[in-house]
């Protein structure tokens, strides 16, 4: 996070349009930090904060099987207050960030004590600059 943030920081020194891509990056980072803190937490009221209305989670072939699971953001906020997903201390880690406008794609791992998750999350900005979760895609391991 600190490595992301410092270059985040050489990037913006003098150039507006970088400036203004630097906050984008950090706001985006934050998201990220948020979604995984409110799943740790089993917190669906701030989970229901970072998640878009249209929010979907797809999950391929979760632990060897052969279907890929589709859940939208009430199916998915149902699974966290229920206790079925949620409840780890996961380290985070963005790989990536490709950013187009106001359209961005993170690749990230989030580790825990029995899983790890290697994800593509699509983010979207609103007219007010917030950034919310869209789309989920993660691959999910056992330790």
């Amino acid at each position: 996070m600190k490595s992301i943030l410092l270059v985040i920081s050489l990037l913006v020194i003098g150039n507006p349009a970088e400036k203004k891509k630097g906050k984008d990056l950090e706001k985006i980072s934050e998201a990220i930090h948020h979604f995984v803190s409110a799943a740790d937490q089993r917190n669906s009221a701030e989970m229901d904060k970072v998640l878009h209305k249209d929010f979907r989670a797809v999950v391929n072939r979760l632990f060897g099987s052969t279907e890929v699971s589709i859940m939208n953001k009430t199916l998915y906020l149902d699974l966290l207050k229920q206790g079925k997903i949620g409840g780890d201390n996961r380290t985070v880690e963005i790989n990536s960030v490709n950013l187009e406008g106001n359209n961005a794609v993170v690749r990230a791992s989030f580790s825990g004590k029995e899983l790890k998750f290697n994800t593509f999350i699509q983010l979207v900005k609103d007219t007010e600059g917030h950034w919310s979760l869209i789309s989920d895609m993660p691959l999910i391991e056992k330790k």
